[in-house]
């Protein structure tokens, strides 16, 4: 009887590491051809452990190992290894970088496949540790994975005749956005200024690779922010701690008394 292939080459991305005793560690990377999984890593406090370097959360390597339909998996050996060396070393990217991970891990259950997320996910990665705004790359982010929490609101351009040029403003009732020829349909539309449904609508569609040296107003990335959590809290319901650091990190930015 044929033996099952021990090793397995795949793409993947660090999601984060967990402690196991003394010298062990979890690591749960989201891999392009396997779903997420957690790997089990011996030693690996050791200085001379070869997977000192590649166990940190925001890696992307290729990597080459043992994965187990249930259980632990395992790694062999890495090659290609892009370090977050941007995302490590600045406290915002590095809030931003969790707070999708954490996204992804909400998103999925282990095992499953989803190569598209998976080039979602290293796009925003890829841009946190580059010279991108993070914010506008987690905006990106949140708006394109909606519908892996089982929401698909329109956002492309009105609902109702799919104009896709201009000002919008979003309807719970029609799960989608509104031109203004066609506001009156909801009374109760979420009254988004033009330039956040403009934004809305942009961010839900373009692709990491599209993105410009794009530099918002502080005023339009809290419209922004107002707006996708507003959706979040319909569509979602997720409360992360990541999220919450995240606020916490910009209310310390703003302050009460900033004007923009």
């Amino acid at each position: 009887m044929a033996k099952e292939n021990y090793y397995d080459d795949f793409k993947g991305i660090v999601l984060f590491t967990r402690k196991y005793r003394d010298k062990d560690m979890m690591v749960k990377i989201f891999t392009r051809e396997f779903g997420k999984r957690m790997f089990f890593l011996r030693h690996i406090q050791s200085q001379k452990n070869h997977f000192r370097t590649a166990a940190q959360p925001f890696v992307q390597a290729d990597f080459i190992g043992r994965i187990n339909r249930e259980g632990l998996s395992f790694l062999n050996d890495y090659s290609n290894l892009v370090f977050p060396s941007q995302i490590i070393q600045d406290i915002d990217r590095h809030a931003h970088a969790a707070y999708l991970a954490s996204l992804v891990d909400a998103s999925m259950e282990d095992g499953d496949l989803d190569p598209a997320l998976f080039d979602l996910f290293q796009g925003a990665v890829t841009c946190l540790n580059q010279d991108f705004e993070p914010e506008i790359i987690t905006n990106i982010f949140e708006l394109q994975i909606l519908p892996k929490f089982g929401s698909t609101p329109y956002l492309a351009g009105c609902v109702y005749c799919h104009q896709d040029q201009g000002a919008f403003d979003y309807s719970m009732k029609y799960h989608g956005l509104l031109c203004p020829q066609h506001f009156h349909l909801d009374d109760r539309r979420l009254h988004w200024s033009g330039r956040t449904g403009y934004f809305v609508r942009l961010l839900s569609q373009i692709t990491y690779q599209q993105l410009g040296k794009i530099s918002l107003q502080t005023e339009t990335k809290l419209a922004l922010r107002q707006a996708i959590d507003q959706l979040y809290e319909e569509y979602v319901g997720l409360h992360l701690k990541t999220r919450s650091f995240l606020d916490q990190l910009a209310r310390l930015k703003t302050g009460p008394a900033e004007k923009d």
